[in-house]
């Protein structure tokens, strides 16, 4: 049976959001970010990144730099005992300065689902038992987008976007942080499974 996972977005959710992340000195993993990791993994999640990165085709930072940067973010993770399952980002953007990747309606930015169903075919994960945690009403869309459970937290852009929610916008969960979220997916996911035992 495919397994379940946790897409995590990046900037906002497992690191302090400083903008277009250009420099690895900017780096600042939340806290908290490795145990969720390590908790979620424990519990039988795969844990997959899906992050947005149009500045590549805004010519604001490099894919070499993104990829060097997930390489960091990934050995401190691994420090920690928190592995994570993949990494996916899109560079593309509508107004992106490189014109191959000016793209207006591209399958992987989210909250196309692209970036999701690549992984689910590359890791053999199950969207529809699966869970989307970010700090955009973007990220939860995605979530839906596959059939995926979603939460918005309020770090990063997340407090401002609870403060102008749309109307009609859905959501499973607004939580405080990454670690939040995680406890309410551990925690629905136990009952589940103890029904399913039942």
């Amino acid at each position: 049976m495919s397994r379940p996972a946790a897409f995590l977005d990046r900037d906002g959710t497992m690191n302090v959001d400083v903008g277009y992340l250009s420099r690895l000195e900017e780096l600042e993993l939340y806290p908290y970010t490795a145990d969720a990791i390590r908790l979620l993994r424990r519990a039988g999640f795969a844990v997959v990144v899906v992050t947005n990165q149009g500045g590549i085709g805004r010519r604001m930072i490099t894919a070499p730099f993104v990829e060097r940067l997930h390489e960091e973010i990934a050995r401190r993770l691994d420090a920690a005992g928190a592995h994570v399952d993949g990494w996916y980002s899109c560079p593309h953007h509508p107004a992106a300065l490189e014109p191959t990747l000016r793209v207006a309606d591209c399958r992987c930015r989210k909250p196309a689902p692209g970036m999701i169903e690549d992984a689910a075919r590359d890791l053999d994960l199950d969207p529809s038992r699966s869970w989307v945690v970010g700090d955009k009403w973007l990220d939860v869309d995605l979530g839906h987008a596959v059939g995926a459970r979603s939460i918005l937290v309020r770090t990063g852009w997340g407090a401002e976007q609870e403060a102008a929610r749309p109307a009609g916008q859905r959501v499973e969960a607004i939580c405080d942080s990454l670690a939040a979220a995680v406890a309410l997916i551990l925690g629905t996911s136990g009952r589940v499974n103890a029904q399913a035992r039942r």
